[in-house]
């Protein structure tokens, strides 16, 4: 009891400044040295530096510190571990012929000039079955930047669409962790939050759908470069035995995805399944494998795209990645143990009373909780608790508020630099964050269509009010 008093005296008495204080000054130091040209991994040491401090100096006993940093980490274990088991799978997969067998039929089969439009309804469909955007990209993701790259295609708009549709179908998904946990925290019905969220997704995608329509059809590649396809695929043939049977390991992590199957476990059986097939259908040694496992497969065809586009995977390619991870994961455990993020929470919905002005406020607190490296967990459900009775005061369906978090903490932090998810596809689809960026429409556009629908009553609901999609308020 005596330790509980301790914890929460200082955060009781924390005031609007001083919580404000220590949530924007780390996040100004991060933000600062990154453009100053610091390495990420180094601004985010630098801020937990003086997030620990700040805690030290409202009382917090150290070993409360700490404890909070060791929560944090715990928090993003599953993570940090998916991340080493993909790198692992990625190369074993090569090894094993199956990312060779989806490039040589992928490119065969689809049309430059619908690529982009094509990869985001191809992602979105099956994200809405798997569940996870992170799934979706490491398997089906990966082979079509393959077979971006095989067609000519830019590596950036190909990562944009393939991560814009893949956080759409996690979204609507309703198996997807993020969407049920954020149902959860606001208490709201899973199916009438999911409808909800047509509101402001419906538009947004359409929006991307035409953006990357109009994409596509501007830098599809030459004719020329067209030819280098039978390159490609002469390649890809020549040095690996490709067959349908190779397709069994996507097919196994995809299917036991959407069965809802724990995600540890189902890479683990896809990684043990690509190394069969590489022992006995590509012929190579166990020990060859294993080390592709650690250091990535290293492509020796002679063919310069096919080399480019299958050297990659590893555990070690994720080892930057996992650094990072671990440093978000102990900020957000400390920014959660100081108390502040409640604290300000509270004070920025006190004088809204519209619909519209709800919205933006939850927006501005959930932007500037994925921003500050609080992180997904912390958005999705911090503002649940901190804002539901303001919605209920003022007759707004839950529903809305989970629709908001959403939008925001589901899809902005694929393009955030120090978070998580934007280390995840960076390091997955080989292309960097700030390449992508301006591509991956579905990432930063839903929080401005959601402000602007929540202005306009597009989705408006009130308390008892029927929720359905593309609905005005009467």
């Amino acid at each position: 009891m005596e330790s509980e008093a301790a914890t929460t005296a200082p955060q009781a008495a924390l005031s609007p400044a001083v919580a404000a204080a220590g949530f924007f000054v780390p996040l100004a130091i991060l933000i600062a040295l990154v453009v100053a040209g610091t390495s990420i991994v180094i601004a985010v040491i630098t801020a937990i530096c003086f997030s620990c401090l700040f805690s030290v100096w409202l009382g917090h006993p150290w070993s409360q510190v700490q404890a909070a940093a060791t929560r944090g980490v715990m928090q993003i274990f599953p993570a940090a571990f998916m991340m080493i088991l993909v790198g692992f799978m990625i190369a074993v997969w090569i090894e094993a012929g199956s990312v060779p067998t989806l490039l040589y039929y992928g490119i065969q089969l689809i049309n430059p000039r619908i690529f982009l439009p094509l990869s985001f309804l191809i992602c979105l469909c099956i994200c809405l079955t798997i569940g996870t955007s992170w799934g979706t990209a490491g398997t089906v993701g990966l082979a079509l930047m393959g077979v971006a790259q095989g067609l000519g295609i830019p590596l950036p708009m190909s990562a944009g669409a393939i991560i814009s549709g893949a956080l759409v179908g996690e979204k609507l998904s309703p198996i997807s962790g993020t969407t049920i946990l954020t149902a959860a925290s606001t208490n709201t019905n899973l199916i009438d939050h999911i409808v909800s969220m047509l509101n402001t997704t419906i538009p947004a995608s359409v929006v991307s759908l035409a953006l990357l329509t109009y994409l596509g059809w501007h830098n599809a590649p030459a004719s020329s470069e067209i030819q280098s396809v039978a390159t490609v695929l002469a390649g890809l043939h020549d040095h690996f035995v490709i067959h349908p049977v190779l397709l069994v390991p996507p097919l196994f992590v995809l299917a036991l995805s959407a069965l809802r199957k724990p995600a540890i476990p189902v890479f683990v059986g896809g990684i043990a399944l690509g190394v069969v097939m590489a022992l006995m259908v590509q012929r190579a040694s166990l020990v060859h494998v294993l080390n592709s496992g650690m250091d990535g497969f290293k492509s020796n065809t002679g063919v310069r795209i096919v080399d480019a586009l299958l050297s990659r995977g590893g555990v070690a390619s994720m080892s930057f990645n996992l650094y990072l991870c671990l440093c978000a994961g102990i900020l957000a455990g400390i920014l959660d143990q100081q108390g502040i993020l409640t604290t300000l929470l509270h004070n920025l919905l006190s004088y809204t009373r519209t619909i519209g002005g709800l919205v933006l406020s939850t927006t501005v607190a959930c932007l500037a909780l994925m921003f500050g490296g609080a992180g997904q967990f912390c958005t999705l459900t911090l503002p649940g608790i901190a804002f539901r009775k303001f919605y209920e005061d003022r007759d707004v369906h839950s529903c809305v508020l989970s629709r908001t978090m959403e939008d925001c903490g589901t899809m902005v932090g694929a393009i955030i630099p120090w978070d998580v998810s934007a280390l995840y596809y960076a390091s997955v689809l080989g292309v960097s964050m700030y390449a992508y960026a301006p591509y991956a429409f579905m990432a930063w556009l839903p929080p401005f269509v959601s402000i602007a629908c929540a202005y306009i009553g597009l989705g408006a609901f009130r308390t008892h009010q029927r929720v359905r999609p593309l609905v005005f308020r009467g």
